[in-house]
């Protein structure tokens, strides 16, 4: 591989780095590696362990990920593993057992989030914000599939957080970076490299930072990471960070199996030459206590379902009691009560999703919306087809299917006893309602 001109001259000097054994992991294959979705439990592929996450594996080859059903179903998620560390100092940092507000700042398509996701108490409640509008729709499908209701997606530039005095627990900043992390990854990306880029990017992740201090409250963990291995992106960051609004928080003992990370002025250095992954760097900070206290935040508004329609989407949900349900534009959806004060909180921002998507109701029946299927909180008692991989595969792409079945009207169709979506059965045929814009195409 040809590094830019320039590139290694820069990270000569960063902790840990050794330009012969990094020259030659970059001639080396890319590992693949997936994280598993604790709540859709499936027969594992053959792999070995990422030692970081009890969720993860990395695999021998990188298999057609598309001809997968149980990837279109959310049953695990294709990773980074090294990013995967996230999770990692999120346990080490935090109890996870108790309910927390955490927020994903930069957070498509979806890795962190359905990481997070998969640790957090099902009293917390996670923000998955992205500035990008075009990236919203990849990161909002990702999120659906993961299939956890105490997510909800946002849209919104980090200053529009700001006014969110001390609502957050975990806030983690993925920030935007120069990308060297990825080269051996995506090649394309040392087209981009630079000094000047280099530079830009860490003036645009202190700007973001700045956004989104105020709206962690003191004592609140912040956990900054990029993959990127410039100083100006990784350890100038941390050291603005403490000499302002943070401290540091003490080094954790890492297990020799997890490899060679190296421990850099509160961050964690990942070099390919070292571990089984790409480059990556995340510090684990905690915000100094006083001043910014907590504000009321401007409430979001529900307009509550009547108890004709309750009666009819209660039946499709395992433990209704434990949801409230609202209607929005002829479609009902429900939170968790015991997130519904914290989503009200978050009125003042431009929220993508909030709630999970029953459906809507026309001739008091429930039209089942996909949000559902994908969902963990659907009720087992729901009539299902179980289709092999073949048949699963034509029903992805949305084609016909010839079926043999004394099922009649709304069933989910299943794989290996995982939802994957919609169908109707009426005499002689099978209505196929997966969505459109998610069918295979190859």
């Amino acid at each position: 591989m040809q590094f830019p001109a320039g590139f290694i001259q820069h990270i000569s000097n960063c902790k840990g780095f050794d330009e012969v054994a990094f020259t030659q992991a970059h001639q080396l294959p890319t590992p693949v590696s997936i994280r598993y979705n604790p709540q859709k439990p499936v027969e594992k592929m053959a792999g070995s362990p990422v030692p970081w996450c009890a969720e993860a594996l990395y695999l021998p080859e990188r298999p057609l990920f598309v001809f997968d059903p149980l990837f279109h179903a959310g049953a695990y998620y294709v990773q980074e593993a090294s990013s995967m560390f996230t999770g990692y100092l999120f346990r080490q940092f935090t109890d996870d057992k108790k309910p927390l507000h955490i927020l994903d700042v930069c957070a498509a398509p979806g890795g962190k989030s359905t990481l997070i996701a998969g640790l957090m108490s099902p009293q917390s409640l996670l923000v998955s914000n992205e500035v990008i509008k075009s990236r919203v729709t990849i990161l909002k499908e990702n999120i659906v599939k993961w299939g956890n209701p105490n997510v909800v997606v946002s849209n919104n530039d980090p200053r529009d957080f700001s006014g969110m005095n001390g609502f957050f627990d975990v806030i983690i900043v993925d920030a935007p970076c120069s990308g060297s992390g990825l080269f051996r990854k995506e090649p394309e990306a040392k087209k981009e490299w630079s000094i000047e880029n280099v530079n830009h990017c860490s003036l645009r992740q202190q700007r973001i930072l700045e956004d989104i201090i105020p709206a962690l409250k003191p004592g609140g963990l912040l956990l900054y990471a990029t993959c990127s291995y410039a100083y100006e992106e990784d350890e100038k960051i941390v050291e603005i960070l403490l000499q302002n609004d943070f401290e540091p928080l003490p080094k954790i003992s890492v297990p020799a199996e997890f490899g060679g990370i190296v421990f850099s002025k509160s961050g964690y250095r990942f070099y390919p030459d070292k571990i089984t992954g790409e480059g990556f760097f995340i510090a684990a900070l905690r915000k100094k206590n006083g001043g910014d206290e907590q504000t009321n935040q401007i409430k979001k508004q529900f307009i509550p379902i009547n108890a004709d329609e309750k009666n009819i989407v209660a039946n499709y949900l395992h433990q209704p009691e434990n949801y409230f349900f609202f209607k929005y534009k002829e479609v009902i959806y429900c939170i968790p009560e015991i997130v519904k004060s914290s989503i009200s909180a978050l009125g003042g921002l431009h929220l993508i999703k909030s709630g999970t998507a029953l459906g809507s109701i026309k001739n008091n029946e429930l039209i089942p919306d996909h949000e559902l299927a994908m969902s963990s909180i659907i009720s087992k008692t729901i009539p299902r087809l179980e289709l092999n991989a073949t048949d699963a595969i034509t029903y992805l792409r949305k084609n016909t299917l010839q079926i043999n079945s004394n099922l009649k009207g709304w069933c989910l169709i299943t794989h290996q006893n995982i939802p994957l979506g919609w169908a109707k059965i009426i005499p002689g045929r099978l209505n196929n309602y997966f969505p459109t814009e998610w069918r295979i195409r190859k």
